[in-house]
């Protein structure tokens, strides 16, 4: 059997610990065996000796800032992604100028054609 602490048990314990106090934690990981005992110690003493440090106000106010702004880009992104502007497609323009051009090369071919029957025939 290994004798390592189990990584959800020391979770388990220091969730316990910081919501309800070492008597819940103690209750939520019983029974805590001998060789996990020195590592939850550690973990009571950290809980004891670590204290939360208090935010900024003026930090609050950019980090809210900020978020506000990334949550406005992401929505306006998410909006042009759903309703994208459509392409135009230009190939009925290029088709239709391809067709002109082929009937007036055609109609050139053609009164150049007949203008040189007609000069033979004269």
């Amino acid at each position: 059997m290994s004798q390592d602490v189990h990584p959800d048990r020391l979770e388990q314990y220091t969730r316990g610990l910081q919501n309800a106090g070492a008597a819940k934690a103690q209750l939520l990981c019983n029974p805590i065996l001998s060789h996990e005992e020195p590592v939850f110690a550690l973990v009571r003493w950290l809980h004891q000796v670590l204290r939360p440090v208090p935010l900024d106000p003026a930090f609050k106010a950019t980090l809210r800032e900020q978020l506000v702004e990334a949550a406005a880009r992401e929505h306006a992104q998410r909006q042009w992604q759903k309703n994208p502007t459509p392409v135009r497609s230009r190939l009925p323009w290029i088709a239709s100028a391809a067709m002109l051009g082929a009937t007036a090369t055609l109609a050139g071919a053609y009164a150049v054609w007949r203008w040189g029957a007609t000069r033979e025939a004269a």
